[in-house]
């Protein structure tokens, strides 16, 4: 998690200008700004800063420092804990909400397969329908047809003579 200057500054028991002056001398990549445009330190530029720091420090005010930042380093564990444990209760929320969705969309793919299969059952029921009355149209007109053939050939028979 990225610092501020201020923020390592207090950690490591310097001036805020001591730990400028170190980031200013960082290689670009390894500075940056946050959203306000402020610098922040992320972690490699942070350990850059510290050992150069430690190297300028007396031996007095370096044990000191080190007391620091293992004081420091208990609190940031302590926040990372309880960092993790927010973050795996969002994980669990986001996998409950998945799983309400998924069931939710299971159950909309199931209603849409019944319509699938009543349309095809009306489909099927339209096509026999259509078949029937195909049927008795071609019925009609074999019987229309022998209507007319008699009707020919009794006039037929009657004016051949």
């Amino acid at each position: 998690m990225a610092k501020t200057i201020k923020e390592l500054a207090d950690e490591l028991g310097v001036s805020k200008q001591t730990v400028q002056y170190h980031y200013q001398h960082l290689l670009a990549k390894n500075r940056q700004k946050d959203s306000r445009g402020f610098n922040v330190v992320n972690p490699t530029a942070e350990r850059e800063i510290r050992g150069k720091v430690a190297k300028s420090l007396p031996p007095k005010n370096r044990q000191r420092t080190d007391k620091e930042v293992a004081k420091n380093q208990q609190r940031t564990d302590k926040e990372k804990t309880s960092i993790n444990a927010d973050l795996k209760r969002q994980i669990e929320d986001l996998k409950q909400q998945r799983d309400q969705l998924f069931a939710s969309k299971e159950k909309e793919l199931a209603s849409k397969d019944r319509q699938i299969e009543k349309l095809g059952k009306l489909l099927d029921q339209a096509q026999q329908l259509q078949l029937i009355a195909e049927q008795k149209i071609e019925n009609q007109k074999n019987q229309l047809t022998e209507f007319t053939e008699k009707k020919k050939s009794f006039w037929y028979k009657l004016f051949r003579n």
